[in-house]
């Protein structure tokens, strides 16, 4: 449980490398589109389709700004004379990439929603298919007798109208459409994240070429990787999205404080208290059974799966832009950058620790937490600033511990 000043150091570093995009952005051009996109939300119609209001594409406005920003940059790299310049011009590159995978990375969220509620849909009208079937087959099962007394006339056409409203509509071709639009959204999504691989490789390309932009074809370089990034945008806003005849509601994405905590046990250190060196601490941890797995909360992007700052593995989840949490305290990852998890994924198997250890015997406030097997580092980041992940998460009231 102790922690030295340095590792908190390099945590809070790399972890304000990954907010720095998104902070950015806030006071460029994807941010106003975001405002200028709002109202015009307002004005759709109360039923939109499901990939219209579950975001299965990027919609036309972020699209267009983070198009104009890489173009931008691409110009400014092109227009640089010295090496100040160049410096800015790389900068503004890196910026203009980085929102570009934002908003990228929040349409893939947006459409791992639709194909979650279309599972539940297309699930739906097979069961009520299986249930007609059900219902007819013990139908079939009357008496030969009693359907022989009428062979025919108002009582038979009368039997025959009941039998057909027990059937109701056509379960089958209603289960098929549901399998199809499933489908359908499904190889779109493929489609999709073929081309966000495209653009995270270009972005990987241009971070190694920022550092060489001073280099002989140092500009060169970074100029092909935000080619190369549009390329992968345009593929990415080109995909059609699948139409939803019938309409569905989007499902409400469930926000912090209504989460479910991320493994069983008792928060043994709060968020602010301070370590044997004095430094606050910038997250919370839980002493968690040596059998429980940390799971996501909620769906998010995986944008960081490695070592990290003294806390052994760790993953920085990604729930919406700006918004980060990080699972840390890992001794193996199931789960790899890039990927779009569920609710409920784990994330990988925690660093199991001798339960009779004296520091978390005499540490540990809880009696409980003695009995524990590991430890779980749990921290929250909005905008880049630290907060309480305990107020994410819903725990028994008046009580500093998870279910």
């Amino acid at each position: 449980m102790r922690r030295a000043g340095a590792s908190t150091r390099v945590l809070g570093a790399t972890l304000l490398m990954l907010a720095t995009p998104a902070a950015a952005q806030q006071s460029a051009a994807p941010s106003a589109a975001r405002q200028s996109a709002a109202p015009a939300a307002t004005q759709e119609s109360a039923a939109p389709t499901a990939a219209q209001a579950l975001g299965m594409r990027v919609s036309e406005a972020p699209a267009a700004e983070a198009r104009d920003a890489l173009e931008a940059a691409d110009r400014a790299l092109a227009e640089a004379a010295d090496d100040s310049a160049r410096r800015a011009a790389a900068t503004r590159a890196g910026a203009a990439v980085e929102a570009t995978l934002e908003a990228m990375r929040e349409s893939l969220r947006g459409a791992a929603r639709l194909i979650a509620a279309l599972e539940v849909r297309a699930e739906t009208a097979r069961d009520a298919g299986q249930a007609s079937v059900a219902r007819l087959a013990s139908l079939a099962r009357a008496p030969l007798a009693a359907q022989a007394a009428q062979p025919a006339g108002p009582l038979a056409a009368a039997r025959g109208a009941w039998l057909a409203a027990a059937m109701g509509p056509d379960r089958a071709g209603v289960a098929a459409l549901r399998r199809q639009e499933l489908s359908e959204a499904q190889e779109r999504d493929r489609e999709r994240r073929a081309a966000w691989s495209l653009a995270r490789g270009a972005a990987l390309d241009l971070r190694n070429a920022r550092e060489d932009v001073l280099a002989p074809g140092g500009v060169g370089a970074l100029r092909a990787s935000l080619r190369e990034t549009r390329r992968a945008l345009d593929a990415f806003t080109a995909v059609p999205a699948p139409a939803d005849p019938l309409g569905l509601p989007p499902p409400r994405p469930v926000l912090p404080g209504n989460w479910p905590p991320p493994a069983p046990g008792p928060i043994v250190t709060p968020f602010g208290a301070r370590d044997p060196l004095g430094q606050a601490q910038t997250g919370i941890e839980i002493a968690v059974p040596g059998w429980a797995a940390p799971r996501t909360p909620a769906l998010a992007s995986v944008r960081y799966a490695g070592p990290l700052g003294g806390r052994g593995q760790a993953v920085v989840l990604e729930t919406a832009p700006g918004r980060l949490l990080i699972l840390g305290g890992l001794e193996s990852l199931a789960v790899g950058e890039g990927e779009i998890l569920p609710a409920g994924a784990p994330v990988g198997q925690l660093h199991v620790i001798d339960p009779a250890a004296p520091e978390i015997l005499v540490a540990a406030p809880f009696p409980r937490a003695a009995f524990s097997a590991a430890m779980l580092y749990v921290e929250a980041r909005e905008a880049g600033i630290p907060v309480d992940p305990a107020r994410w998460f819903a725990l028994p009231k008046g009580e500093s511990e998870t279910p």
